[in-house]
């Protein structure tokens, strides 16, 4: 949970999402971990690892209750039944869970790790509608492989999603529909098979989405090859198909993204402020590519901070830096780190 939420102290160049995530936990059956500190955070969101041992423990049961009522209205205590959800204390009982419960043991990292992932989301945005997936694929290879996945939000993950013309409103033309769809809708996955770079509508959607700064994840499913790949697709997480096994890795990374796109704007709203960032134009969740770029070109703005641009660590190497400068010498691309040190 800490290497997907927060970083992989393994991996230091990977772009973690940098949620702060912290343990509590007891040395003694009987003894409970200190208080969780509600209200130093914005939110806090709490999961409750309960298995057998925690609720049999009356010290546990006790602690776990009131963990509840100290959690104020914006936090988020959510159980993890690792034990059967019938035995949880009455605290917790009544509160949606996580069901490790029901899952095989070797599964339970990845389901907590997505169940998470979405009720993070979901605390981000609480009076928002589930989680929505735009799903970009061509017809003549993608559809099998799109169909797929689709069971897989619907059956396992709540999630909700766009699929093809079938979901198209009476009367709506088709092109004006999708543009719509693609910018609004709460992630992209572009599944992109030998023929998706050559579709005009396939590539659209991307287009549209990194315009819009919606998050996108790409599916690779390129078997026998591509004439021409689409040059707009880098600068995003790519996931491999594999078979229908896969579609449960590409839920967990629309989540991450969605979570991403949802976290850093918030995080560094206190930076933006100090330094006079515009937190709606000036912010991106990945690092800025040309496209991107391309859009936060405009006059310079009268303070000295308006043509930087803030987004996550780590910063991008000397090379992508020196190309974006070429586009718009007065570009300042900065990460947090960097803004803070500087």
């Amino acid at each position: 949970m800490f290497k997907e939420l927060c970083a992989d102290p393994d991996y230091p160049g990977r772009r973690g999402l940098g949620m702060p995530v912290r343990f509590r936990t007891a040395l003694g059956r009987d003894d409970v971990p200190a208080p969780v500190p509600f209200g130093r955070s914005r939110r806090t969101v709490v999961f409750v690892l309960a298995d057998d041992f925690l609720v049999a423990s009356a010290s546990w049961r006790d602690y776990c209750s009131q963990l509840v009522a100290d959690a104020g209205e914006p936090d988020l205590v959510v159980p993890v039944a690792i034990s059967d959800c019938s035995n949880l204390p009455p605290a917790l009982s009544n509160l949606e869970a996580i069901r490790l419960d029901k899952a095989p043991t070797e599964l339970h990292e990845d389901v907590l790790l997505r169940d998470a992932l979405h009720d993070l989301c979901r605390c981000l945005d609480p009076e928002g509608a589930k989680v929505k997936v735009f799903l970009s694929h061509a017809k003549q290879d993608g559809l099998d492989i799109a169909t797929t996945v689709r069971a897989h939000l619907h059956d396992e993950d709540r999630l909700d999603d766009f699929f093809d013309a079938a979901d198209l409103p009476d009367g709506v033309r088709f092109g004006e529909f999708i543009l719509a769809s693609a910018g609004s809708s709460h992630a992209l996955l572009a599944i992109q098979t030998d023929t998706y770079g050559s579709r005009e509508w396939c590539r659209v959607e991307v287009l549209e989405a990194k315009r819009r700064r919606v998050p996108i994840v790409v599916l690779a499913a390129v078997e026998r090859g591509e004439a021409r790949s689409f040059p707009y697709m880098g600068n995003l997480p790519v996931i491999r198909w594999r078979g229908p096994e896969t579609a449960a890795a590409v839920a967990g990374a629309v989540l991450r993204e969605v979570l991403r796109s949802r976290y850093f704007p918030r995080r560094v709203e206190s930076l933006c402020r100090l330094h006079g960032l515009d937190a709606e134009r000036q912010v991106l969740s990945h690092p800025p590519e040309l496209l991107t770029a391309l859009a936060l070109r405009g006059p310079a703005s009268d303070v000295d901070s308006g043509n930087w641009v803030l987004y996550p660590d780590p910063p991008l190497g000397a090379e992508e830096l020196a190309v974006l400068a070429e586009l718009d010498p007065a570009l300042r691309p900065v990460t947090p780190t960097a803004l803070l040190t500087g």
